[in-house]
């Protein structure tokens, strides 16, 4: 395993709410009292390698990719209701030393029987739905992404990387009316207005996307841009949703890379 040498290491970034990436779990039973540290940086790292990644631990709490990407997952809460039920936040930042030099970062949230699965599982699925869009953020070539490039006269140029969807519906065998089936492209091509400052930038941007509408026909939205908020985006989402075909509770859920056409950073 060949990893790109350099004296880059990236700093922690100072919206990142997380508060750290290990911390201690406390327990207690009849007989003792005890308590064991959990290293999420590990937990990272043995996830990533179930799906193919191969990486090192990094001082710090940092976890390093053979591509040259940074990871640092941090703590933000986690609540075990009983032996089988358990909820868990964390955020993991991501820097590359050509990509993303300043860093940026995403919350996970997850659900699930224990506190180390739950945890596990959050990273599991940002390993689907986010890493796989900065890996090919990294290349000319995609591999696991759907792209959008604008050229202009000037020969300026930008791309828009469409990560895989996360697409739930009560009721998939209601025939829709959209006059376009949605499609990766979807909730970013109709909310682009919202986008511009990013588009118009020769930054590298990651964007949040969410969008749902409950059973009761309520709309939910929400929409970041390198892990902070971004109502403008929020708001387009809200409005997009409206336009959606009545399948019950419904919900749309990616991550996007808005960046310049790369030379490949890594090798094809």
């Amino acid at each position: 395993m060949t990893f790109p040498s350099s004296d880059y290491f990236p700093s922690r970034l100072a919206g990142n709410p997380g508060q750290g990436a290990s911390f201690e779990m406390s327990y207690r039973n009849d007989e003792r009292s005890w308590s064991e540290t959990v290293d999420l940086s590990a937990m990272l790292l043995e996830t990533l390698a179930a799906r193919g990644h191969e990486g090192r631990l990094e001082r710090e709490g940092w976890v390093v990719l053979s591509d040259g990407l940074w990871l640092l997952p941090q703590i933000l809460s986690l609540s075990v209701e009983s032996g089988d039920k358990a909820t868990s936040s964390t955020t993991i930042e991501v820097a590359h030393e050509q990509l993303l030099p300043g860093g940026t970062f995403e919350f996970q949230h997850s659900a699930g029987g224990n506190a180390t699965d739950t945890l596990a599982s959050g990273f599991d699925l940002w390993a689907q739905v986010d890493l796989v869009v900065y890996q090919d953020a990294l290349r000319k070539e995609l591999g696991h992404c759907t792209s959008m490039e604008m050229n202009w006269q000037e020969g300026r140029a930008r791309r828009v990387l469409f990560g895989p969807v996360a697409h739930r519906m009560a009721h998939p065998e209601i025939e829709a009316n959209e006059e376009h089936p949605f499609c990766p492209c979807c909730l970013f091509t109709n909310t682009w207005d919202a986008f511009r400052p990013q588009i118009e930038s020769d930054a590298v941007y990651g964007v949040r996307l969410y969008a749902a509408r409950d059973s009761q026909g309520q709309v939910q939205a929400d929409c970041r841009v390198n892990g902070e908020d971004w109502p403008a985006g929020a708001d387009a989402l809200r409005a997009y949703v409206t336009q959606w075909p009545d399948r019950g509770f419904e919900f749309r859920k990616q991550y996007v890379v808005i960046q310049s056409p790369p030379q490949a950073v890594v090798a094809e």
